[in-house]
């Protein structure tokens, strides 16, 4: 069920300075221009969040509003870089709004900054920016992810054994949020259970893949994984598939994250044996709404401050007993 913790912004219109962005296209009578700023072009994650976003454009249209909507992302996850110079050539007259998953929670806030300064307003999903610029926040109760993970995890290993998590880079508060979530609830409801690696991998899909290898290699007796994101659960199935850790009789219990066909197969092999799954298109559906009812003059519309509560959305645990299941194979329907 999504949360909505959400307060009004009746006086964000002040603190906009006049000139260029939302303003200037209620003035001039041009259509609104929304660009999203994706976090990768690589996952298929930002695929289903786009078409969330799709959607509400469309609804939007449908009710007599233009919109011309950008799409633009890094290649591949992780590139900070990348994002702050897509971020700043969309700093420009003639954007409205923008949509920024930020790759780096510390590194993309000057830009936003500077893009909130020129006029535009920045909404932020998915992954939580430092600072108080952008005006919303729409992501995954991260935390609670990481929490229910360590509840299954710690349920099949019994509450017993050795434990290892991959992640994927420092500053993307999302996943970062997900391993905090799930070595602190492993240490409340597991103390028995020890932590014996929890590292960084990367961005991309073959960093992880390399890391979740070496991890193996280095912990060969693992019980139990967790990986937080879909990036990093491909890199450990596909590490896991070539041979580690070897020397064993049973597979170690294995928690991931995200879900793609690849992934959804392993569950129903049994290689996976839960995987915690978002509602990226419900994610991109509401940032957009907000949006474009922002654009739309809805002054009245309740968007959540970056100094507030975000609008939290919650996750899912799809295992081999329940993939059945309407509500889970909705979630799962990842051409839907």
């Amino acid at each position: 069920m999504l949360r909505r913790r959400l307060i009004g912004t009746l006086a964000l219109l002040a603190m906009l300075p006049a000139g260029g962005g939302a303003g200037a296209a209620l003035a001039n009578g041009r259509g609104r221009h929304l660009v999203v700023i994706p976090k990768a072009s690589d996952q298929l994650f930002w695929d289903l969040v786009r078409q969330g976003v799709e959607q509400a454009a469309a609804d939007a249209e449908q009710a007599g509003m233009k919109i011309t909507l950008t799409w633009r992302g890094p290649a591949y996850s992780g590139d900070a870089e990348a994002q702050i110079r897509i971020l700043q050539s969309y700093t420009r007259p003639g954007v409205d709004m923008i949509l920024l998953a930020a790759a780096d929670r510390t590194r993309l806030r000057e830009p936003v900054r500077a893009a909130v300064a020129a006029g535009i307003p920045v909404i932020v999903l998915d992954s939580a920016l430092d600072g108080e610029a952008h005006m919303a926040l729409v992501t995954t109760d991260n935390i609670a992810a990481g929490r229910l993970a360590a509840r299954e995890l710690a349920r099949r290993l019994g509450g017993k054994g050795d434990v290892m998590v991959l992640r994927t880079l420092a500053g993307s508060a999302s996943t970062f949020d997900r391993g905090r979530g799930f070595v602190e609830e492993l240490r409340r409801v597991a103390p028995a259970m020890r932590v014996v690696a929890d590292e960084f991998g990367g961005g991309s899909p073959g960093d992880l893949r390399a890391r979740a290898a070496e991890m193996l290699r280095a912990q060969p007796r693992v019980d139990g994984i967790f990986t937080v994101n879909e990036s990093s659960t491909d890199g450990m199935l596909r590490a896991l598939r070539a041979g580690g850790p070897g020397g064993r009789t049973t597979r170690p219990v294995f928690i991931g994250f995200d879900a793609t066909p690849f992934l959804l197969e392993a569950v129903g092999s049994g290689e996976i044996d839960a995987l915690v799954i978002q509602d990226p298109r419900r994610m991109g559906q509401i940032a957009a709404q907000l949006a474009l009812q922002f654009l739309a003059g809805d002054r009245g519309a309740p968007i959540s401050l970056s100094n507030a509560a975000p609008v939290l959305i919650d996750t899912h645990l799809v295992t081999r007993l329940n993939m059945a299941d309407p509500t889970v194979r909705q979630l799962m329907c990842l051409a839907c």
